[in-house]
C-alpha cells in the first residue's frame, strides 16, 4: 500500500477541511456501545473534552475554521466560529427538506478561506491557496517566522534507541544516509507509517519494535466506515460542484447506541477525471465508447454526494505491519489486516436503514461501500495513548511509556475513532502536547 499524504503537511494537503470538535461523550467511548464484543475500546480517554477544549479553540483560530454550531450540541453554540458562506443553491433544497422533517442540518465547520470560485478541494491539492492545512498554517510559519528547518525529500528509515531514549534518527536524503540527533523526537507520519517505523526500529533492547513493550504498536487500527450516497433533490438536478457544506448528527446516537454522522462529500467526478487514473481502471474507462460515457454522465453524475460515516471500534487483530519487500523505488510498504466485527456490521446496517428512510422521497443510490478497506482517509489508533503501559503505547502527554524523549502526535494516538472527522482533534492535541514539551523539556 502507498502511504497517504507522504509530503510536507501530511495528508491535510488532501483533506476535505472539515474541522469539527468531537462530542463530549466521545471521550467516554465504551458506554456508547451496547455490545462492543472483543473490542479494546476503553471506558475513557486519558483526557477529557474540557481539558482539550482550550486547545480546540486555539486550533480553530490557527486553521481559520468557519461554520455554524451543531443544533444538537449546546456546547457548540459557545464556540463562536466565524460564519461560513450561506448554503449553495445546490444544497439549500436538501437542507430545507431535512429541516422540514424535524432534523437538524448545519453548515460544517471548515478550515477554508472561501476565495472566489472555491471548490472545497478534497482528495487533491488546492490551486487557490484557500485550504488551511498543516503545511500552510503550521510548517510554513514555523520555517519563515520561528527558525524551524525543513529537510525536504528526506525519508526516515529507522530510529535508534537505548532502553530509555532515542539516540538518533536514521534517514535517507538524496541517496545519502543521515544520522540526525535531537533532545526530543516527535513522530507525525500518520497512523499507517508511524507504527511501521517503530516496528522497523527493532534492536536488542527492543526486539518487538521500539516502544512496543505492550505489543500494541500497529494494533487497534480504525478507519471509519464510509458509505457515499448520491442524492438528486429534484428530478432535473445537475451539479458537478463539490459544495462540501451539510452536516447532520441526528443519527449520531440511535436508541442509546453510537453510530455516526452524515455530511456532504462533494460530487461524482466527470468521466474525464476518472479516465486520468494511471491504473487498469483508468485504461478501461479510456477504452469505453462515447455512448457508454453518455450513459455514465446521464445516470451516474449530477447529484449531491453525502457520506454516512459510521464509527468503527478498535480490535487487536485489526492492524498494520511492515511488508517484507520494498516497492520498486525502494520505499517501505506495509500490510494491513482489517475486518468488520459484529458491532460494526450491525450499527452500520441500522444507520443506513435510517438514512434510506429519510432519503426515500428522492432518487438516490450508493456509490461506494464502508466495507471497502481502500477507505483510509481517517486511519487512526495504531499507537494509542492511555494511563496503563500494558494496554497503550503512549502516556496521556503522548510520550512513549518506555522512551523518555519520543512523542507521537498523529492520529495513531486515538483510543477510539469517534464518529466525526479527526482533523481538528489531531491539531488541538498537537498544540496541547507542544505546550507540554516546552514545559517538560525546554523550560529555562
Amino acid at each position: 500500500m502507498p502511504f497517504i499524504g507522504a509530503g510536507t503537511g501530511g495528508s491535510s494537503a488532501l483533506y476535505g477541511m472539515v474541522c469539527e470538535r468531537f462530542f463530549a461523550q466521545d471521550f467516554t467511548p465504551r458506554q456508547n456501545f451496547r455490545d462492543p464484543g472483543d473490542s479494546t475500546v476503553p471506558e475513557a480517554w486519558p483526557i477529557t473534552y474540557d481539558q482539550l477544549s482550550p486547545w480546540y479553540a486555539q486550533a480553530e483560530k490557527q486553521l481559520g475554521v468557519r461554520g455554524a454550531p451543531d443544533p444538537l450540541r449546546p456546547e457548540s453554540a459557545a464556540v463562536g466560529l466565524p460564519p461560513a458562506p450561506p448554503f449553495s443553491a445546490d444544497n439549500q433544497p436538501l437542507v430545507n427538506y431535512l429541516t422540514g422533517r424535524g432534523l437538524h442540518p448545519y453548515h460544517l465547520p471548515m478550515a477554508c478561506d472561501y476565495t472566489d470560485d472555491c471548490a472545497t478541494c478534497q482528495t487533491y491539492l488546492c490551486a487557490r491557496s484557500c485550504k488551511n492545512d498543516a503545511a500552510r498554517n503550521g510548517v510554513l510559519p514555523a520555517v519563515t517566522e520561528h527558525g524551524a528547518h525543513l529537510l525536504p525529500e528526506c525519508r526516515v528509515v529507522r530510529l535508534e534507541a537505548d532502553r530509555t531514549k532515542v539516540t538518533q534518527v536514521i534517514a535517507q536524503h538524496h541517496g545519502d544516509m543521515l544520522a540526525l540527533k535531537a533532545k526530543v523526537v516527535v513522530l507525525a507520519a500518520g497512523a499507517l507509517a508511524t507504527p511501521v517505523l517503530l516496528l522497523n526500529s527493532r534492536s536488542g533492547d527492543w526486539p518487538r519494535g521500539l516502544a512496543n513493550g505492550s505489543d500494541y504498536v500497529g494494533r487497534n487500527l480504525m478507519r471509519h466506515l464510509l458509505d457515499p450516497i448520491e442524492v438528486w433533490p429534484h428530478p432535473n438536478h445537475r451539479t458537478d460542484a463539490a459544495n462540501k457544506e451539510i452536516g447532520l448528527n441526528d443519527f449520531y446516537f440511535i436508541e442509546g447506541q453510537k453510530h455516526g454522522t452524515l455530511q456532504s462529500f462533494g460530487a461524482i467526478p466527470p468521466m474525464q477525471w476518472l479516465t486520468n487514473r494511471p491504473d487498469w481502471r483508468g485504461r478501461a474507462l479510456r477504452a469505453m465508447s462515447p455512448a457508454v460515457r453518455q450513459i455514465y454522465t446521464r445516470f451516474f453524475t449530477g447529484g449531491l454526494v453525502l457520506a454516512a460515516m459510521t464509527e468503527d471500534l478498535p480490535y487487536l487483530d485489526n492492524r498494520v505491519l511492515p511488508y517484507d519487500r520494498p516497492s520498486l523505488d525502494g520505499r517501505q510498504r506495509l500490510r494491513m489486516q482489517y475486518r468488520l466485527h459484529p458491532s460494526e456490521i450491525q450499527r452500520r446496517a441500522a444507520f443506513l436503514r435510517q438514512l434510506k428512510d429519510v432519503l426515500k422521497p428522492f432518487r438516490h443510490m450508493p456509490v461506494g461501500s464502508g466495507e471497502a478497506n481502500a477507505n483510509l482517509g481517517h486511519a487512526c489508533g495504531t499507537c494509542r495513548f492511555g494511563a496503563d503501559p500494558k494496554t497503550s503505547v503512549l502516556d496521556p502527554h503522548n510520550r512513549a511509556h518506555e522512551v523518555d524523549n519520543l512523542y507521537v502526535v498523529d492520529t495513531s494516538f486515538f483510543p477510539s475513532s469517534a464518529g466525526l472527522n479527526p482533523s481538528l482533534t489531531v491539531a488541538a492535541n498537537a498544540l496541547r502536547v507542544a505546550d507540554h514539551l516546552n514545559q517538560a523539556h525546554f523550560a529555562a
